[in-house]
């Protein structure tokens, strides 16, 4: 039988299931049962069941993702293309989604899952007159199986199966994508009849979808597959670790803690009587709280049992630091509002993480989506690669600038100490003018300005 699924696949599939349901939150969590909040030894099913509904899910994955990538697209991309695939600006996926939106979409995946794929197509067949090229993704559970080879002196990527959706199908059967170099490049579909063996998926049949689609520019095969596989760290398709799995785990050890924590507030928050004494049927109490009294029997004694360990403390204290921990690995918003208990140490490892995590993720999401767009430019029209270019914001975490610091920056320019070059970018630095907007723009903007104030009848440091 044909090799279908890579060797690290299936390992690699529980991780990638566990981030995505740990970013999905608390319904998707608590609708997977005991897979992810065991269920206590001696406990019932109705006991677990308000076990799991009384616990509180922090959701510091999905929030620290949600911020990661607004810092990168809070500001457009700067993007030139030439004429011929200008469209693809607005329409650069199969989906006809947008390059923002692919941008995006892009980065939630190499953040989180660390691996993604894209696939630049050009078809011919029923296309408009003038159409471009676009970009087919392909998320990291729909990659099935890679290999590189070296090719000519350099690391080719010579085999990938796809995963692709196809609502048209019947339960259990697929339908994969196969590009090869044989030499040239090679497309062919698969229709792909699956059942699973427990936690095992075998393949019991493998039917080939039409015929080996050989294509050409200008007549001429390619001999590299046009398709890049992302990871945070490399262009290359070698599994990596996911980035989020260790936040991961930890936001799920914290809802486990959290769970137990509140169980325990359910079990002792309200006092429990007590009797000691000889009771029947008929002096046996029936309700407690105002309004109601006992008759007991002579020498019966009553009280109130009441709960005084140290347990609660104790998980209280293990919920706290397990938030502490989620913070040094990067969750930004773990303490988002006043009265952050963030030590400077922890706050500094914090934004370290991030930034390290951020800066190779952009770095290798903007060279993978340029060299998708150059290829698709040259497909289009020779010689037109190089009038590609993108460049993705960098200015990662938001500026605050300082009213003192914004005073001093303008007594030093003032006072010679500064260019007006520098102050202009400690300005868009602290997005006090559009970071978009080039110096000489906002130069030629000032000079237009008549109404604008000049910089020395600003007041001086103390006075903002």
């Amino acid at each position: 039988m044909t090799k279908i699924n890579h060797r690290t696949y299936q390992e690699q599939r529980q991780a990638y299931d566990k981030i995505r349901d740990v970013i999905a939150g608390e319904d998707r969590l608590k609708n997977a049962g005991s897979q992810y909040l065991p269920q206590p030894e001696g406990m019932t099913s109705t006991q677990y069941n308000r076990y799991v509904q009384g616990s509180s899910f922090y959701a510091v994955a999905e929030r620290t993702l949600r911020g990661m990538v607004g810092s990168v697209t809070r500001n457009a991309p700067i993007l030139e293309l030439p004429d011929r695939i200008a469209s693809m600006r607005d329409a650069a996926t199969f989906e006809g989604h947008s390059l923002d939106v692919l941008l995006e979409d892009t980065l939630r995946e190499v953040l989180s899952i660390g691996r993604y794929a894209m696939v630049l197509d050009y078809p011919t067949d029923g296309a408009a007159p003038g159409s471009a090229p676009f970009i087919s993704t392909f998320n990291a559970e729909s990659i099935l199986d890679w290999k590189e080879e070296l090719v000519g002196g350099r690391q080719k990527l010579t085999r990938l199966r796809l995963h692709e959706d196809n609502d048209d199908l019947d339960d259990g059967v697929e339908q994969h994508l196969l590009l090869t170099l044989e030499p040239a490049y090679t497309v062919r579909r698969f229709h792909v009849s699956r059942k699973r063996n427990g936690p095992e998926i075998a393949t019991t049949a493998e039917v080939q979808i039409g015929e080996d689609i050989v294509p050409t520019i200008d007549g001429a095969p390619l001999f590299d597959i046009p398709a890049v596989v992302v990871s945070p760290y490399n262009l290359k398709a070698d599994v990596e670790k996911p980035p989020f799995l260790d936040l991961v785990n930890v936001n799920l050890a914290h809802w486990r803690v959290s769970a137990d924590y509140y169980w325990s507030l359910y079990l002792t928050s309200q006092p429990t009587p007590w009797v000691a004494g000889s009771l029947n049927e008929k002096n046996m109490p029936r309700q407690i709280g105002s309004g109601a009294f006992w008759v007991l029997p002579q020498g019966a004694t009553a009280g109130m049992l009441e709960f005084t360990g140290a347990g609660i403390a104790a998980q209280k204290t293990a919920l706290d630091d397990l938030t502490a921990q989620m913070a040094t690995l990067g969750a930004r918003m773990v303490y988002d509002g006043k009265g952050r208990n963030e030590t400077t140490d922890t706050a500094k490892l914090r934004t370290r993480s991030e930034l390290s995590l951020l800066h190779s993720s952009v770095n290798m999401v903007e060279a993978a989506i340029l060299k998708l767009l150059r290829l698709a430019a040259e497909w289009t029209q020779t010689g037109t690669q190089d009038q590609v270019s993108l460049k993705l914001h960098r200015d990662f975490i938001t500026a605050q600038m300082d009213p003192a610091v914004l005073t001093a920056l303008i007594k030093a320019w003032q006072a010679g100490a500064i260019s007006h070059d520098t102050l202009l970018m400690n300005l868009k630095k602290g997005e006090l003018m559009d970071v978009n907007r080039a110096l000489d723009d906002e130069r030629d903007l000032i000079e237009e300005d008549e109404n604008v104030l000049p910089f020395s009848t600003l007041p001086q440091a103390g006075n903002v």
